[in-house]
């Protein structure tokens, strides 16, 4: 699993910064993609992503920095004939957005499956006549700010872009984005100037790690057996023997699988903290100085040292700071100021690729 920072800049870019967007890319292929600054698709060519591969795309708020370079990506998807299903995830307003694309300049989806999901603001709840409820699930969600508006109504559009497309209104009682075999996304409303998420990225359980040194000490021949104790499985030898492949330490206990928080513009609030909790990786925008401390709460945005204090406070093992507005030609000084308070900050610029390793693999 990788990170890949395809834009680094806010509001305006630069030479050499695109604007927000940043891919991870699953051990299974599936590529999850946060915002989607303008000339993204130009950047999936410079970081060798692949544009046929099942895709979810989680939009964190319609300024334009961050969902402009959408249709472009969409239009490179619809010339390169993509197969793959593509899911798209935003705040109420970003269906209008495409569909207006869709009619005044042609934008299509012809040649796959295309869903869109948009997340509606507590305060911008849809007539409820039309939703249907359903029950998905009980997500504590007493750790957030809006603990009051915990229900999640979601607009659902299937074969989006296309004449049968079909819209449908729900409530949840969770804040689960996505939910599949291998992860899922949770999200939160942050503090800013328009509704704005911040999406919490959660791998499933990893198996233990395997130790073939100890599984041959015990001989246990190779093969389907070893697949079995990946899996932690028992097994019996040919001679009788059954062998618990955690107490006779061939494979450890399963390990919680890899968890990574993006947090995009916003003021520094508790709901960020709380979703941010215990992370591997944050992934946070810097995009002042404390120079500037004035700008950032006036527009509703975070100072590197702000975003050292919530990754603090957070408990997470890796900062990593982006957004970063275009007075800052050299983005030092927001590292040192975000290392004062948390030491273990980096700085993401374009294109650079970080491997995700699981907790206890962190050096």
């Amino acid at each position: 699993m990788d990170l890949i920072f395809l834009g680094t800049s806010g509001a305006t870019p630069t030479q050499h910064r695109n604007l927000p967007a940043i891919a991870l890319r699953l051990d299974s292929g599936h590529l999850i993609v946060f915002d989607t600054g303008e000339d993204i698709q130009r950047q999936f060519e410079a970081a060798n992503l692949r544009f046929n591969v099942p895709t979810t795309i989680f939009i964190s708020h319609l300024h334009g920095d961050h969902v402009i370079g959408l249709p472009g990506l969409l239009f490179n998807f619809h010339l390169n004939s993509r197969s793959k299903a593509l899911t798209i995830v935003g705040p109420l307003g970003l269906a209008s957005f495409l569909m207006s694309l869709h009619q005044i300049v042609g934008l299509k989806a012809s040649n796959y499956a295309l869903t869109v999901k948009e997340i509606v603001p507590p305060q911008l709840k849809t007539d409820v006549k039309e939703v249907k409820e359903v029950k998905e699930g009980t997500e504590d969600t007493k750790n957030t700010e809006d603990t009051e508006n915990a229900e999640v109504q979601v607009i659902t559009y299937t074969n989006f872009l296309k004449p049968t497309y079909e819209r449908r209104v729900t409530i949840q009682s969770h804040r689960k984005l996505i939910e599949k075999w291998e992860f899922g996304v949770k999200f939160s409303w942050m503090d800013h100037s328009v509704p704005t998420m911040a999406f919490r990225f959660e791998e499933a359980p990893l198996d233990g790690k395997f130790s073939p040194e100890r599984a041959i000490e015990l001989r246990v021949p190779k093969g389907p057996l070893w697949k079995r104790m990946q899996k932690g499985q028992s097994i019996t030898l040919k001679n009788g023997t059954l062998i618990d492949p955690v107490e006779t330490g061939i494979v450890t206990r399963p390990r919680r699988g890899r968890i990574i928080v993006y947090s995009a513009d916003t003021a520094k609030c508790e709901a960020i903290v709380s979703l941010a909790h215990d992370a591997d990786y944050f992934i946070c925008e810097a995009t002042y100085g404390s120079e500037h401390e004035d700008l950032a709460v006036e527009k509703k945005h975070l100072t590197a040292r702000f975003a050292g204090e919530i990754a603090r406070d957070a408990q997470v093992v890796q900062l990593i700071l982006t957004h970063f507005s275009s007075r800052y030609k050299d983005v030092s000084s927001l590292l040192e100021e975000a290392q004062v308070v948390f030491p273990r900050t980096q700085v993401a610029e374009d294109l650079l690729q970080i491997a995700i390793y699981p907790r206890e693999e962190l050096s």
